[in-house]
C-alpha cells in the first residue's frame, strides 16, 4: 500500500502543478465555448494539456487495476470514480468534448496529496492531525468549491456548444455531450456525497471528544466528592 501511496502522491503533485503552471503562463477563458466545453484552441497553450490528461489516464487506469486486485485498495465509491475519470478523459480526449474542463479539473487532485500523507503517517499523532485538517481544507476548496466553478463554467457554455454541434449536423459530438454532462454530474455528486461523509465524520469526533470530555469531568468530581 505504501508504494500505491507514494505513486498516487506523485500524481497528485505532478497534476497540480500543471494546472497551476498553466495558469501562470498562458490566459485562460472560461468564458469561451472550446477553451472550457470543447478540445481547447490552437495557438493558446491548449495543446499541452493532452500531455497532462494522458499521464492521468494511464494513473487511474492503474489505479483501478490495483484495487480490482487487492480487496483492500478499494471502496465501491473509489471504484465508482475512477470509472468516471477513465471514461471521462478517454472520451474527452478524443472525442474533443470537454477536454479543457478535465484538465482543469485535475488541480481537485490537491486533496489526494494530504489523504494520502496522512495514511503515510498514520503512527505520528501530530503530523496525522495536521494532516487530515490540511485535507478537509483542501477537499471543501478543491473538489467541491473549485470544481463546481468550473463545471459551471462548462455548463454555461454547454448550449452554445450544443448549438453550434447542431449546426453543423455533428451527431457524434452530441452523443459524447450527453456522455459528458452524465459522467459530471455524476463526479459532482460522488464529491459531494465524500464531503458529506467527511462533515458527519468531523461532527461525530466532536461529539466523542464532548461525551469523553464529560465523562472525565463526571468521574473527576466523584474523586473529589
Amino acid at each position: 500500500m505504501m508504494k500505491t501511496y507514494i505513486i498516487s502522491t506523485i500524481h497528485a503533485v505532478i497534476s497540480v502543478l500543471s494546472v497551476c503552471i498553466f495558469y501562470l503562463r498562458y490566459t485562460v477563458d472560461l468564458t469561451q465555448v472550446n477553451r472550457i466545453a470543447g478540445g481547447g484552441m490552437k495557438g493558446t497553450g491548449d495543446e499541452i494539456m493532452a500531455y497532462s490528461i494522458c499521464y492521468s489516464i494511464g494513473y487511474f487506469t492503474y489505479d483501478f487495476l490495483i484495487m480490482l486486485l487487492f480487496k483492500s485498495a478499494r471502496t465501491t465509491s473509489a471504484l465508482v470514480h475512477h470509472v468516471i475519470i477513465i471514461v471521462g478523459l478517454l472520451s474527452g480526449l478524443f472525442a474533443k468534448v470537454g477536454h479543457s474542463c478535465h484538465f482543469y479539473l485535475l488541480i481537485e487532485e490537491l486533496s489526494t496529496i494530504p489523504l494520502n500523507l496522512k495514511s503515510i503517517y498514520y503512527d505520528r499523532p501530530y503530523a496525522h492531525h495536521l494532516l487530515s485538517v490540511l485535507f478537509v481544507i483542501s477537499f471543501l476548496f478543491s473538489r467541491l468549491l473549485y470544481g463546481t466553478i468550473i463545471c459551471g463554467y462548462a455548463f454555461r457554455t454547454a448550449p452554445r456548444f450544443i448549438q453550434l454541434a447542431v449546426n453543423a449536423s455533428d451527431t457524434t459530438t452530441l452523443i459524447f455531450v450527453v456522455i459528458q454532462t452524465v459522467l459530471c454530474l455524476a463526479l459532482r455528486c460522488l464529491n459531494f456525497y465524500w464531503g458529506i461523509l467527511i462533515i458527519r465524520k468531523i461532527c461525530g469526533l466532536k461529539k466523542s471528544k464532548k461525551q469523553t470530555t464529560a465523562l472525565h469531568d463526571i468521574n473527576k468530581e466523584k474523586k473529589i466528592s
